[in-house]
């Protein structure tokens, strides 16, 4: 695994030190630049009509899907030259996943959704040196978080534990890094915008 991907994974792992986040772990495979541009697709479903549409085009793309309950839905579409990897870990009931990573740099998603109808959409585009980094995690019922990314060498971790909240963020430019924690339930959404160099830390609780 590079460094990229090992810095990003313990980065996640501060997602899963919230109460009751997400209780399983998705790990990027090993797809360092020693190996050469290597692509590939994991999925793993258990249980009924789970629903997994997977899109590539390009080399060194990279799907790790898996799905634990019923009606649970992952849409991922990985375009371009950069050694994209999508992770997406689903247990529960219809909720749903959307993913769509484009350009020439190293865009890294990591989502994991604990709970019932929980909805994550993410938008990687990235055509700098580093690549963008992403992370979703939310554990409860009927969550929604958006998380749209587009320029260099942006990082976002967003977490919900709880019922009925929106997250809503957009990170455009360099050097962006968000941290955005909620616990409660029925959250408003604060839509937090980001661009240039700006960090933001917030949480929320009820």
């Amino acid at each position: 695994m590079n460094g990229r991907l090992l810095s990003f994974a313990a980065l996640l792992a501060s997602v899963a030190s919230f109460p009751a986040m997400a209780q399983t772990q998705v790990n990027a495979p090993d797809t360092g630049p020693d190996t050469g541009p290597v692509g590939g697709v994991f999925v793993e479903q258990v249980g009924s009509g789970n629903d997994a549409s997977l899109t590539q085009s390009g080399s060194a793309q990279n799907i790790d899907v898996k799905q634990d309950g019923d009606d649970n839905t992952v849409d991922v579409t990985q375009t371009g030259d950069g050694d994209h990897f999508a992770g997406i870990d689903q247990t529960g009931s219809a909720n749903i996943a959307t993913v769509s990573q484009a350009g020439d740099a190293q865009s890294v998603a990591i989502i994991s959704q604990t709970g019932s109808a929980n909805t994550a959409l993410l938008s990687q585009n990235d055509n700098g040196l580093i690549g963008s980094s992403a992370g979703i995690a939310q554990n409860g019922n009927g969550n929604l978080a958006t998380l749209l990314q587009d320029g260099s060498d942006n990082q976002a971790i967003l977490a919900q534990n709880g019922d009925n909240n929106t997250m809503t963020a957009t990170q455009l430019g360099d050097g962006n890094s968000l941290e955005w924690t909620q616990t409660g339930n029925g959250l408003p959404d604060m839509a937090i915008v980001q661009s240039g160099g700006a960090t933001a830390i917030v949480t929320q609780g009820n």
